[in-house]
């Protein structure tokens, strides 16, 4: 993945106006923070831990049934083989 370095000079210019507005309140600082994240993570497309192992899930079962059918591919050609 390549990173776009105009959106990291971005969010760290960002990052420290907030810091730079430290009297308007921790609470809104936080929440500007959480504001600058939230852009950064939606512009890589980022998944959940929940998406990511929903998807690991998916792709280890998958790997088992090409397994299994893999397997029966291969006796069914010896067995076709034999017959030959």
């Amino acid at each position: 993945m390549q990173i776009d370095n105009a959106l990291l000079d971005q969010m760290t210019q960002n990052i420290m106006g907030v810091v730079n507005m430290v009297g308007d309140g921790h609470q809104e600082m936080i929440r500007k923070l959480r504001d600058v994240v939230r852009e950064g993570v939606e512009h890589f497309d980022l998944v959940t831990r929940d998406e990511f192992d929903a998807a690991q899930t998916l792709l280890s079962n998958t790997r088992i049934k090409i397994d299994e059918l893999e397997k029966q591919v291969a006796e069914l050609e010896a067995a076709l083989a034999k017959k030959s």
